[in-house]
């Protein structure tokens, strides 16, 4: 009897998908006969009975794949990620569970990219309101007077698959373009003809339009706020279709009702579908309901990459766009498990603590270990370290890919080890003398594992939850000072650790809290007497 495969399809995709599914072509044909059941926006309660008996799930952001749905169905060996994002889906379980999850980054990138320059067009020249007034029956030239994009500075955060190609668009407009990205080496910006700037704060200070294209996450998070915005030239604009949240939307109508700032475009909000009602209204602002990738081509190369990955996953053939390895066992014992865990996180925790442009990482690893076991490190740190700085995925599989569209290189070695004691040190390397991070772990027996040093400061403090990462002047008072503030701020302490290089000189202190950590406690924390700087490490 011939098998019959269930693929259920729970989002709406282009007409293209289920033709290849359909009618698949000879390269891609499956043994098995495929039942195909398309209910694009089906409510839960019906995708839960349907689930049970199904095979290969596709969907879109309307559907939470989560641990109710994934422990319902009990034949699922495919779920189909019909975009770039993956935060409706539970991977680690899926991992768990043998059930391989392919998504399609890259598809809509030069729509969002198109988007944000017909967004700023439309903005500085008013198209929305004389297509209002004139469609009304009205003639006024001389109300609709705009200005030019010839000639102005375009700042944009962000330099990855959709910012780069904003910077291409805005070259071809005449405009001078600067960029802020910490995470890519120089020579991603001189390929992109962008000037690169230091830091955000001097970006803002030349641009008078910023365009932000960075992933959402703590760090980003309102990353644009008040102080931010009034940072920038008086009369400039702003364009968001990235991510809701990275612009402090509240913040934002402030600038604009004082006049500040004159005008925004925003396709992506911080509640969505329902933003805010005084900034979407607002006259000097206009707005489009998420629709950086609906373009008939971004849909037909979504549709048309989501069919070909699940026939390929179908035939037993290595897929595209793998988001898990749930049928490779690529971490091998429990013991590197752990130690690849460890090195995932002391790059991400180094991602978030260096002020220059990198261009060099380095990651030193004192352990008795294979090739196999030690390329898994590099990998595990090289995820680490993207998962921060990266506006897609990063999996074992593509980490590599990413690190060499970011020119960046990437350095490992290994001395054996004695003892039961496992060591990694992880570093960032700048082109400048200076232009060096580094941070130590250790694993003890296997199992106990503790950040031991930040550059020349030395700690013991479990990598887990939040940490502030706080350098201050080694004075009396300032371990009471931070106490006090962050308990007027809610803020629990789980751990304090100090470390400093002489009495009386420099200090560092790492404190681990209890729950999530607003920037704006941070940015207040810098603030007090004595402390040079602080930041917040999260994603551990």
């Amino acid at each position: 009897m011939e098998k019959t495969v269930k693929i259920l399809i729970t989002g709406k995709l282009h007409d293209i998908a289920l033709k290849l599914l359909n009618n698949q072509p000879s390269e891609l044909a499956v043994s098995e006969s495929l039942n195909i059941v398309y209910i694009p926006d089906a409510p839960r309660d019906v995708i839960l009975k349907e689930i049970e008996d199904t095979h290969v799930l596709i969907s879109r952001s309307e559907t939470d794949v989560d641990a109710e749905l994934l422990r319902k169905a009990k034949k699922l060996s495919v779920v189909a990620r019909a975009a770039v994002g993956y935060g409706n889906i539970d991977c680690d379980l899926a991992t768990e569970m043998g059930i391989l999850v392919v998504n399609t980054p890259g598809k809509n990138t030069n729509s969002a990219a198109e988007l944000t320059m017909g967004l700023l067009l439309a903005l500085v020249r008013k198209i929305p309101q004389a297509h209002v007034s004139t469609s009304a029956g009205g003639w006024n030239r001389h109300k609709f007077s705009g200005t030019e994009l010839g000639g102005k500075t375009i700042g944009i955060v962000g330099l990855g698959n959709v910012g780069h190609r904003v910077a291409k668009f805005a070259k071809g407009f005449d405009m001078r373009v600067i960029a802020y990205d910490p995470y890519i080496s120089e020579d991603v910006f001189r390929k992109n003809y962008a000037e690169r700037k230091n830091t955000l704060e001097e970006l803002l200070a030349e641009c008078d339009i910023l365009s932000v294209h960075v992933p959402l996450n703590k760090e980003t998070k309102g990353m644009i706020s008040t102080v931010e915005l009034k940072k920038m030239r008086k009369g400039g604009i702003i364009v968001n279709a990235a991510r809701g949240g990275i612009i402090a939307e509240k913040a934002l109508l402030e600038v604009l009702n004082e006049g500040y700032i004159v005008g925004a475009a925003i396709d992506t909000f911080d509640n969505e579908p329902k933003p805010l009602q005084e900034l979407i209204s607002h006259s000097n602002v206009i707005v489009t309901p998420h629709i950086g990738a609906s373009t008939a081509e971004a849909q037909y190369r979504i549709g048309e990459t989501i069919a070909i990955q699940v026939l390929k996953a179908l035939r037993g053939e290595i897929v595209d766009y793998p988001v898990n390895l749930p049928h490779v066992s690529l971490l091998g014992t429990n013991d590197l498990k752990v130690f690849s865990v460890l090195s995932e996180k002391v790059s991400r925790f180094g991602a978030q603590i260096f002020d220059f442009q990198p261009a060099v990482l380095k990651l030193t690893v004192k352990a008795n270990l294979n090739k196999e076991d030690l390329q898994v490190l590099k990998l595990s740190a090289i995820k680490g370290f993207l998962s921060h700085a990266s506006e897609e995925f990063v999996s074992y599989v593509n980490a590599e890919k990413i690190l060499l569209r970011k020119g960046l290189e990437f350095e490992i070695e290994m001395t054996p080890s004695s003892t039961a004691k496992n060591e990694l040190l992880f570093e960032v390397y700048g082109k400048g003398t200076n232009e060096k991070i580094s941070v130590g772990a250790v694993l003890y027996d296997g199992k106990f594992a503790r950040l031991s040093s930040i550059n020349d400061f030395l700690f013991e403090i479990e990598l887990d939850n939040d940490l502030i990462v706080m350098q201050n002047h080694d004075r009396p008072g300032v371990i009471g000072d931070v106490g006090s503030y962050l308990a007027k701020n809610n803020v629990n302490i789980a751990q304090f650790e100090l470390s400093r290089n002489r009495r009386g000189g420099m200090a560092m202190s790492l404190i681990r809290i209890d729950g999530d950590l607003e920037s704006e406690v941070v940015a207040g924390l810098r603030k007090l007497p004595n402390l040079i700087s602080a930041r917040l490490v999260s994603g551990l």
